[in-house]
Order: structure tokens, then C-alpha cells, then sequence
């Protein structure tokens, strides 16, 4: 079997001397890399056959964290029933499970035992069906979901509602990529979630550069902590979590400027503001401060929800500028080594965050006009004062860098987003043999390299 320039398989079956026909291919999806249990199909012509997922947050939400031993364990009892599920879902047909064409499954980043769970049955179901493994990095999945499904560049996103975001031209602003052009290579990605916080250039499948990664913290890990701190409850469902729920939470704040004068805008001074790094301990620590400040002088020893939802609000905003700053310097980078950046991909867990990707709208709405006041030296801010009195051809001409969002849902850890990578892969002609391993710590710059970390 083997798939031709516009991703159709030309067999049904891995013998190439059987009579070839002409039809999608398709693929099974495994993610178990953390505490979600997650199986899809999905076809090389954007089609989303299945997806279902079983959560475990009424399980770790009492221990304020996710608990590997328990993590695992559930992927163990949930994953036979999620794979079948969702392949009974799929409609294959009469051949059913004999019409999936690859295997794709999560083999790193993640928990270890997590990703043993899902590996170890995509192998076994890769080499009872004789069909093709593809081991999929984590990372690179977020990445490329935007290929899959994008966002319509005249509907700007400004909130959101459970899985659904809202927009100001309708009432979905998220439409299949066949609607609207999805990104192509090379693009700008920022992948926020608990586990990282990565810039990069997407040069092509297998091929990414780092142009900032987290020194100490990730931003989902720091958003997580934030709402433990806060005691802020979590939201119920896919939505759930806590970085989720403190969103939600800071939506509510009276006073967001309350504590901006005691909150650090990471790595934003003069001598470091061009460094590209990300950084939340500092700004992490800083409300660990207040909390403590405003418990000692409080009569109950406790905090109000009041001024919890104003800390909040300002932990969410330091910590959304940050972003901004390092991609509008990304930007800058790019374009000063000659790369040509048409789109700027957010995806991963915090990529939900519906401040975030308005204010990322901003940036980028705003970098053309800056690039062509370049000569000059300006800033964005200095843009901004002298673009009502001053318009320029580039302020007349639809912004260059556009920003593209998967639909919430699909930010988050899923299979959908596995079985797409997959897909690519595979038409790239990147196959796994059936004895490779999980790979729990894996830089994403190394895929294409051929080497694998222990």
C-alpha cells in the first residue's frame, strides 16, 4: 500500500500487487500521553470520522494535579473501549477495521507509563491488521492540527463558549480547511500546554526550528499552580481543568489592575526583551506573595473571591503579554533572516485561551505596519499614536501575518490531531517499525535528525 500526491490510497491491502484503487486514506489516532484516553479516525481528505475521548478529571482534581499511577491505570481500563468506540462510530463499512490504512499513536512527549499503554496497543493492532505503524511526536501533532482544521481570517475570535468559540461576523468562527486556506510552510507556531512552551518555525512535516522554549515553567504549568493557589474550582468536562477554570474565573474580576503594579511582564526589560526565552517561575512566585500577603492580613486568614478573581485576571494578563512579546520578537527574527511568514499557528492546551488569541490577533494585525515603518525604527506602540494621522499602503493592505486557531476542542489532547499527523507522515513516506519505544522527554527540533533520545 502507498499513497499517491493527493493522499489516496492506492491499495487496500500492504500487498503492492494487488489491484490498486482510488479512495481517502484513513487512519486510526491513539493519544494516552497524559490523562485523557483518546482514539479517532480520520481521512487524508479532512474528514473527522470519529473522535472519542474519556477524561479522568474526577480523579485528579481531588489530588490538585495529575497522578501518573493513576493516569495509567485508567488508560488501561478505558482504551479497549475507546479504540472500539470509536472505530464503531467511524462507519467503515462492511470490511470495518480492515478499511484503516495506517496506525498512528502518541510515542512522546509525555507520562511514560501513559504513552506505554497507547504504544503497546497500536502495535499489537498494527501488527495483527498488517497495516503501517506511524509513532507520532506529541508536539508536532498540535502543530499540524491547524492543516486539518483552520479558522476563516474575517472571523476574529473574542471569546468563547464551552468548545465553541464566538466571533464577531458569526456564530462559529471555526470552518473545515477546505473553506479557508490552512497554513502552509514554512509557518510561525506557538504551542502552550502544560507540559511546554514552544516557539518555532514549521519548515515543513519533520523539520522545525526553536526559537524559544521555557527556562523554567511552562505556561500551562503556571496557570495550573495559579489556580491551585486561588483555589479555583475546576470547570466540569472537556473544558475542565485548571487553567481553563482560572480563565473562566478572571472573566468575573471587578478590578484586573488591582495587583499589575506587584505582577512581573516576564523577561520584558530593556536588557532582555530581545532574548528569546520564556520564563513564569518569577511571575509565578509573585502571586504566591500576594496570596500569602493578603492571607496574613486578612481577619479570616483567607482571601476573597474578590480580590482572587482581580489576581487572576492580572497573573492571566502578564502572562498573555509575555507571549505576545516573544512572538512579535519572533516575527521580527524571521523576517530579518528572510523567512517568509505568512501564519501564525497556536495550538496546545492553552491555546484555548480566548485572551490570549485576541491578543495575538493584535500582534499580528499590527507587524506589517511596523515592518514597513522598519527604517525608522518604531515601535508598535509608536505605530499606533502616528497610523491615524499617517496612513501608509501597508496599513491599506490585508495583514501578512495571520493567525490561526484550531476549533478549543481540538487545542486540548485528542486523537484526531495524532491520526492527521499520521496521515502526513505517511505521505512523506515516514513509517515506524513495529519495535520502536516510547520516547518521554523529546525535543521537536530532532524530529528529521534520525536521532532519538533514550
Amino acid at each position: 500500500m502507498f499513497a499517491n500526491s493527493n493522499g489516496l490510497a492506492q491499495s487496500k491491502d500492504t500487498n503492492p500487487t494487488t489491484k490498486p484503487r482510488s479512495r481517502p486514506l484513513i487512519a486510526l489516532g491513539i493519544e494516552t500521553s497524559c490523562d485523557d484516553t483518546c482514539a479517532a479516525v480520520v481521512t487524508s481528505d479532512r474528514q473527522i470520522l470519529s473522535e472519542v475521548l474519556r477524561t479522568q478529571h474526577h480523579l485528579h482534581e481531588p489530588m490538585g494535579g495529575i497522578v501518573p499511577k493513576l493516569a495509567h491505570h485508567a488508560h488501561m481500563r478505558n482504551l479497549p473501549d475507546v479504540v472500539k468506540e470509536a472505530i464503531q462510530k467511524a462507519g467503515l463499512g462492511e470490511r470495518g477495521i480492515q478499511e484503516i490504512d495506517i496506525i498512528a499513536v502518541t510515542r512522546g512527549p509525555g507520562l511514560a507509563h501513559c504513552l506505554g499503554v497507547g504504544l503497546n496497543a497500536a502495535k499489537t493492532l498494527a501488527a495483527a491488521l498488517n497495516k503501517p505503524l506511524i509513532g507520532v511526536h506529541h508536539m508536532e501533532a498540535h502543530a499540524l492540527t491547524a492543516r486539518l482544521t483552520t479558522v476563516d481570517p474575517d472571523l476574529k475570535v473574542v471569546g468563547q463558549d464551552g468548545d465553541h468559540a464566538t466571533a464577531t461576523k458569526a456564530s462559529k468562527g471555526y470552518v473545515p480547511a477546505g473553506s479557508a486556506p490552512h497554513p502552509q510552510f514554512p509557518f510561525l507556531t506557538l504551542l502552550v500546554s502544560g507540559g511546554h512552551t514552544l516557539l518555532l518555525v514549521a519548515h515543513s512535516v519533520d523539520r522545525y526550528t526553536t526559537l524559544a522554549t521555557t527556562v523554567d515553567d511552562s505556561i500551562g504549568e503556571a496557570f495550573d499552580k495559579t489556580a491551585r493557589q486561588l483555589d479555583i474550582p475546576w470547570l466540569p468536562g472537556r473544558a475542565g481543568g485548571p487553567g481553563a477554570s482560572l480563565e473562566e474565573f478572571a472573566k468575573s474580576s471587578q478590578n484586573p489592575l488591582r495587583y499589575l503594579d506587584q505582577l512581573p511582564i516576564p523577561m520584558s526589560l530593556r536588557t532582555n526583551k530581545r532574548l528569546m526565552k520564556f520564563s513564569f517561575a518569577g511571575l509565578k512566585s509573585a502571586v504566591t506573595r500576594i496570596v500569602d500577603q493578603e492571607k496574613a492580613s486578612s481577619p479570616t486568614g483567607e482571601m476573597d473571591e474578590e480580590k482572587r478573581k482581580d489576581l487572576a485576571a492580572g497573573f492571566q494578563h502578564c502572562a498573555v503579554t509575555h507571549l505576545c512579546q516573544k512572538v512579535e520578537q519572533g516575527l521580527v527574527d524571521c523576517h530579518e533572516q528572510g523567512m517568509q511568514i505568512s501564519s501564525l499557528v497556536i495550538s496546545g492546551g492553552v491555546g484555548r485561551n480566548a485572551t490570549l488569541r485576541s491578543k495575538m490577533d493584535e500582534i499580528c494585525s499590527e507587524f506589517e505596519y511596523k515592518e514597513f515603518n522598519k527604517s525608522n525604527k518604531k515601535s508598535l506602540s509608536e505605530t499606533k499614536s502616528t497610523s491615524q494621522s499617517a496612513p501608509t499602503v501597508a496599513q491599506r493592505t490585508r495583514r501578512s501575518v495571520r493567525v490561526i486557531c484550531p476549533p478549543p476542542k481540538l487545542c486540548t489532547d485528542n486523537a484526531v490531531m495524532i491520526a492527521w499527523t499520521g496521515l502526513e507522515r505517511y505521505q512523506q513516506g515516514l513509517v515506524d517499525p513495529y519495535d520502536i519505544d516510547i520516547v518521554p522527554k523529546w525535543p521537536l527540533d530532532m524530529l528529521g535528525t534520525g536521532v532519538v533520545p533514550e
